[in-house]
């Protein structure tokens, strides 16, 4: 689809497939700027060879006024009807072609073929919403932040260093929760928020948001901060909802996420000092690994604790379904997400 050529496309109608024969000789016929953003083909519907028609191929999402043009052009040589075929159509050019009468098939499903008496809508697929995979719930949180808002899928594969298919995977995830925020056009899907506020998102989001701690390390030992600043950790959880909220920093005790590699370069750095808690003790320091990287992170805690601490609206996506007990806690998390909509 990238090229001015595209000799295939695999279209099924009603479960017969357009069948794509040779090049169009009506091709050489017409004007050449006419054929800008088409390639012509014989074609025909099912096995048999019966109601030929020409399929003109889109090789770039056409406009109303070029398909116009060429179905004009060809009608002047040729009786044949002429179908244009796309990989997908939105409802915008699919409108528009069926109040000028101009035939069209997709991949996606859609197909209108007057000459026989067909019009085809792709079933509904959506999905039911379920629980965000830890690199759908990474997007997401960018997104409501308003970092990665009107990235397309191309963009977030590189942001997420995933491939093509797996954000696609993600994009339907977050698609099935909320259908506005996905937005298709010819080749191209992108994330984009349609006005929603950030309160809104978080309200449709939030049932579906996991804990992104894969791992928690509990040590009896609290490292010194220089030990801790070249590895760059991040302050988390109850070290981190202080400087969002009304809550005290408690400075004999911290949480702190870090990747896989750094966790391991601490250790060593630390030595025989690493000793990890039974689970009846108090940990004096806790270190998180999460499922997926940060992208973000506030400096509202380097005053106080020499660290910078998780962007808010991860640290929220952290404890939100935490079970926690006291009411205090529950009031800081509250402050926290009043905090996020104001942003």
């Amino acid at each position: 689809m990238d090229t001015k050529i595209m000799p295939d496309l695999t279209i099924e109608v009603f479960g017969d497939t357009i069948e794509l024969g040779g090049p169009s000789p009506v091709a050489a016929k017409i004007p050449r700027i006419t054929l800008e953003h088409f390639c012509l083909r014989d074609a025909w519907l099912g096995d048999e060879k019966e109601n030929p028609f020409i399929a003109a191929i889109a090789t770039d999402y056409p406009s109303l006024i070029n398909s116009r043009s060429l179905v004009a052009a060809i009608g002047n040589i040729d009786p044949k009807p002429v179908v244009i075929c796309l990989e997908t159509i939105d409802s915008g050019l699919r409108n528009a072609y069926h109040r000028e009468g101009i035939s069209f098939a997709s991949e996606d499903g859609n197909a209108y073929l007057p000459f026989l008496k067909i019009q085809q809508a792709p079933a509904s697929t959506r999905r039911k919403p379920e629980p965000l995979s830890p690199q759908a719930q990474r997007i997401v949180l960018n997104l409501i932040a308003g970092r990665w808002d009107g990235y397309s899928a191309s963009a977030l594969a590189e942001l997420t260093k995933r491939s093509r298919a797996s954000v696609t995977k993600y994009l339907k995830e977050i698609e099935a929760i909320c259908p506005p925020l996905l937005k298709a056009s010819w080749r191209v899907r992108a994330l984009g928020n349609p006005r929603y506020s950030k309160d809104e998102l978080l309200d449709i989001f939030e049932p579906y948001l996991k804990s992104p701690i894969k791992k928690v390390i509990r040590l009896s030992h609290l490292p010194a901060i220089d030990e801790l600043k070249p590895l760059q950790p991040k302050l988390t959880g109850m070290s981190a909802l202080p400087f969002f909220s009304d809550l005290a920093h408690d400075a004999s005790r911290m949480t702190i996420m870090m990747d896989q590699e750094d966790i391991a370069t601490l250790q060593a750095q630390t030595g025989s000092a690493w000793r990890e808690t039974a689970w009846n003790e108090e940990p004096a320091f806790v270190i998180e690994e999460w499922t997926y990287p940060l992208d973000d992170a506030s400096d509202r805690s380097i005053a106080a604790t020499g660290l910078a601490c998780v962007d808010p609206f991860s640290l929220y996506a952290e404890l939100i379904n935490d079970e926690h007990d006291d009411p205090r806690i529950h009031d800081a998390i509250d402050q926290l997400r009043e905090q996020l909509c104001q942003q």
